[in-house]
């Protein structure tokens, strides 16, 4: 990933993302360019203004107008909604990710630990936004929106270029017995996911699920791009849950 200053506003971006004319996309830094907390959550901040002035700097940043920028209310589960200029922010409730092939819609996803996805369909012009806790993980929501985008757009795993963004990496991320046998159950017990820890603990690898769920839906290696950017080890860059962090950034997508 590459930070670059857009518009005035830090962000960072993927290489292969970057590499697409069609779309924009970013994931955004914990600070804006004075160095001031940059958080996009409403249940981030007391300030209702700051949220207002922040999602507006980052609209501005994507070029499109502040009603036009789409975040759900993530509850870590695997609701996804097909986002057009109609979707009300009622349809956005309990949601963990978007998709959409309406140009000059950024739809988008906020986070402080969880894994922040972006995906675009080349072929069929589709984006999609996903947000994946361990939680969403196990659940497989990224195996979910990949087949609603299938069963929408036409989606096919050869024209997918996938990008999993900065989130608590494997060395940060000791989880328990429930975590692990709920990873246990949704990838079998081959999957070399966890590193063993004592006292029946494990480290777990967020990224290599997520990837294998891209893999097994036919998203070619060479077109998906790990940030390894762990929120935890580059806190300076990310907000992070972990470092009792109450900010949140944000990942997004737009088709031009």
């Amino acid at each position: 990933m590459n930070r670059k200053v857009i518009n005035g506003l830090p962000l960072w971006q993927f290489e292969n993302l970057s590499a697409e004319d069609n779309i924009g996309h970013f994931v955004t830094d914990r600070a804006n360019a004075n160095g001031e907390r940059f958080t996009l959550s409403y249940s981030s901040s007391p300030n209702r203004d700051e949220i207002v002035t922040n999602r507006h700097q980052l609209a501005v940043a994507m070029g499109v107008a502040d009603h036009q920028l789409y975040f759900p209310s993530q509850v870590h589960l695997t609701k996804i909604v097909n986002v057009t200029n109609e979707t009300s922010v009622n349809e956005l409730m309990d949601t963990d990710a978007l998709i959409t092939k309406e140009k000059n819609i950024c739809i988008a996803v906020m986070s402080a630990d969880c894994v922040p996805i972006l995906l675009y369909d080349k072929m069929n012009k589709a984006v999609a936004a996903v947000h994946s806790g361990w939680r969403g993980t196990v659940a497989k929501i990224l195996t979910k929106t990949l087949h609603r985008m299938q069963s929408t757009f036409g989606t096919q795993g050869k024209d997918i270029i996938a990008s999993i963004g900065p989130s608590v990496c494997q060395d940060s991320y000791e989880v328990g017995e429930e975590v692990l046998h709920a990873v246990n159950e949704a990838y079998g017990t081959t999957h070399n996911l966890v590193l063993p820890q004592p006292h029946n603990k494990g480290k777990l690898d967020l990224w290599k699920a997520n990837q294998i769920q891209l893999l097994d839906f036919g998203v070619q290696g060479s077109q998906i791009e790990i940030s390894n950017l762990c929120t935890v080890k580059n806190n300076n860059y990310f907000f992070s849950a972990r470092k009792n962090d109450s900010g949140r950034f944000a990942a997004g997508i737009v088709m031009r």
